[in-house]
Formats: C-alpha cells, structure tokens, sequence
C-alpha cells in the first residue's frame, strides 16, 4: 500500500516545538494498542531545506539519506516496513521496479510505501536542483509497521 501526500493539501500545519512545517505523522491511540510513533518535518527557513525525523526509537529503527540530482537507484522497502520519500527541492520519480505505476513528487510532496510483502521501488531525480530524503523505518518490536493518519 502507499499514499501521496502532496504539500499544498497539508496546509501549514506546524511543530509547535520546532517551528518545521509537518509532513507526514503517525499519531498512536490507546485503543489501537500500537506503541509506536513518528513524526516527518521539513525545516524550510534552513539554507537547504532538510527533514528531521522523531521516532520512538524502542519500537522503530530508523535510517535516513538524502539524495540529489542525477541520482537513480532501486530500494528494498522489506516485509512489515515503511518507506517514506519527502521532497526537498525540484522533482522525484517514484516508481514500482517493473510497473504498473509511478508518481512525480515535488517539494513538500511525501511519498508512504508499507506493506506485509517486501517491495522494490526506483528513484528517479533529474540532473539539476534536485533532492529528496529517503527514510526506512522498521519495527524493533512487533512484525509490522501501519500507517495510521
């Protein structure tokens, strides 16, 4: 499963501790009984936009990159993982390794892939004013991460 985000349906939702505009969240509910959490902030006012993660490390290992213009490659989102793609500057190209769909991102855009089944997906970004960070989260407790919005 994945779910586009763009940037202008966010609105201007923002940390209250950080000042960042928010990009992507996953609250926790008692009900639920998930414990885990995370949050994905862009910090614009910095000179190069940056994303800043906040995740309940005890549940979630993270590991974040940034890519930029020119860049293609393939990455391995594994079973009970989520994968999360935020714009940072010019255009992205997300895309199943072999079809049937891709999606352009563009600043302040967040891209979600989750799933049961590990995944393959490509990264396209034009030479140029490009960037993107890429974040893997994976659980540390339980054998699947979900999306809850």
């Amino acid at each position: 499963m994945w779910m586009l985000i763009r940037a202008n349906a966010l609105g201007a939702e923002t940390s209250a501790e950080s000042g960042a505009r928010i990009l992507a969240a996953c609250p926790d509910s008692a009900e639920r009984g998930d414990p885990w959490r995370w949050t994905i902030e862009l910090n614009e006012s910095a000179v190069e936009p940056a994303v800043r993660l906040e995740a309940d490390e005890s549940h979630i290992a993270a590991v974040s990159a940034r890519y930029e213009g020119g860049y293609t490659g393939l990455f391995q989102r594994g079973a009970g993982e989520q994968l999360i793609v935020a714009a940072l500057t010019g255009e992205a190209l997300v895309a199943a390794e072999n079809g049937p769909w891709e999606r352009w991102l563009r600043r302040g855009d967040v891209f979600i892939v989750e799933g049961e089944d590990p995944e393959t997906l490509r990264l396209s970004l034009p030479v140029g004013d490009s960037a993107v960070q890429v974040i893997t989260l994976a659980p540390t407790k339980a054998k699947v991460l979900r999306w809850v919005p």
